[in-house]
């Protein structure tokens, strides 16, 4: 489950990151000699017998890439204090506060990479913990999570008999996912009442990018339905498939729907949100500020697909990618945003492998949208807002789970309702 986005190296960069890395690992290596020498006098020995150090070639490559890389200017002197009073690179960069940058290990690192391909082995459902819980907020159309009955709110208290409390997310979906054809039993908690039950899944192959469909509509006739359920290598191509059929038959307008979607790859962000805006190769729809102030501009890719009446959804559990689509649309006014704001996720993380198989995921930019604006913590504000101020960020319960379907529903009927009215404008002959 891709929550972050992410951006490649450049490739002008990369000596000068080299150079600079090679200086920050020298003068990390010398610091950490300084304390360490200081440490074994005064405790480490000690600390080794309490299984702390014990990563300590880890936390050589590590500190080193935060203090070279990292979005906010870091101390070297506090970096080593810390990871010398926590023992371990984990509490080092949880010390951070920054949920974005972790450790992976070489699992987690190798999941990632076929994540980000698009197609895995799982059970078709997107997680967060929420208040201290493991809870589902989508689940993929068609899979066996959404066969089973899975629906959002609920709780995963367990995996395979093991509670979920103290695991982290990446942890948590390591259980999950699988070769196809293998079952995982999930604890499912519904509501503050029900008992928990156990329900076993078999797992299948997942390949979530886009779902798409025309639907007729008595007022507007075809409708073409998109919805996104994160940003992968294949998403772009993916819609340009789906566009390529819209146009063939000839929908007069299209919902994209960016609810629930999490997220996922910044090049994918482009590609999607080249699509729905012909001619607009000379506008930076992201650019990603640095923390010496560098800014580097992402522009639009050229587009051969016509323009159709556009509205796009979005809610409280669209982000990063989702909220860098939904904000460039709504600067070029080539759509119109139905829903709620969303979650507010306005950073971008590099994925940098390290030695032994792991690798780190670094924040090392925040990202300002096609108008110039940050929307981390903010979120982007859709033009018209369909909600209840009854329901929560992650509602758990079978009250919050009915009025959020309620919010569904009347968020897709406003879409709809917009979306004719669009397309009424434009078959409207010129006076």
């Amino acid at each position: 489950m891709l929550l972050e986005n992410q951006r490649p190296m450049r490739a002008k960069e990369i000596k000068v990151v080299t150079d600079h890395l090679a200086r920050a690992r020298r003068q990390a290596i010398r610091f950490l000699a300084s304390f360490l020498l200081v440490t074994i006098l005064f405790g480490f020995g000690f600390g080794l017998t309490q299984d702390k150090y014990g990563d300590l070639p880890l936390a050589c490559q590590v500190i080193p890439l935060l203090k070279a890389k990292y979005y906010r200017p870091l101390s070297l002197s506090r970096l080593v204090r810390t990871y010398l009073q926590t023992g371990n690179v984990p509490a080092l960069l949880s010390c951070l506060g920054d949920p974005y940058t972790k450790y992976l290990t070489a699992e987690e690192y190798n999941r990632l990479l076929e994540e980000n391909k698009g197609v895995y082995g799982g059970i078709g459902l997107y997680l967060e913990y929420t208040d201290g819980y493991l809870v589902v907020f989508k689940t993929i159309n068609n899979s066996p999570a959404a066969r089973a009955g899975l629906q959002p709110g609920d709780r995963i208290t367990a995996i395979n008999h093991q509670p979920t409390a103290g695991l982290t997310k990446e942890a948590a979906v390591g259980a999950i996912l699988g070769p196809p054809g293998t079952k995982v039993v999930l604890t499912v908690q519904r509501g503050s009442t029900l008992p928990a039950q156990d329900i076993t899944l078999t797992r299948a192959l997942i390949d979530p990018s886009v779902e798409w469909e025309i639907r007729t509509d008595p007022q507007a006739g075809k409708i073409g339905w998109i919805t996104l359920t994160q940003f992968t290598e294949e998403t772009g191509k993916d819609l340009d498939r789906a566009l390529r059929i819209f146009a063939r038959e000839q929908v007069a307008g299209v919902v994209l729907d960016l609810r629930y979607n999490p997220g996922g790859l910044l090049l994918s962000a482009l590609e999607v949100a080249s699509h729905f805006l012909p001619g607009a190769e000379d506008i930076p729809l992201v650019s990603l500020q640095y923390r010496d102030q560098t800014t580097e501009h992402f522009y639009a890719y050229p587009n051969s697909h016509p323009s159709f009446p556009l509205v796009v959804l979005i809610n409280e559990w669209s982000a990063s990618s989702s909220e860098i689509v939904a904000s460039a649309i709504q600067h070029l006014k080539a759509g119109v945003l139905v829903g709620n704001t969303s979650f507010g996720k306005g950073l971008v993380q590099d994925v940098i492998p390290l030695r032994g198989g792991g690798a780190l995921y670094l924040t090392v930019a925040r990202y300002l949208t096609a108008g110039g604006y940050s929307i981390h913590q903010t979120g982007v504000t859709p033009d018209v807002r369909v909600t209840l101020p009854s329901v929560p960020r992650a509602g758990a319960g079978e009250a919050d789970l009915a009025l959020l379907q309620v919010v569904d529903h009347l968020q897709t009927e406003t879409a709809l309702q917009i979306l004719r009215q669009l397309i009424t404008v434009r078959r409207r002959p010129a006076a």
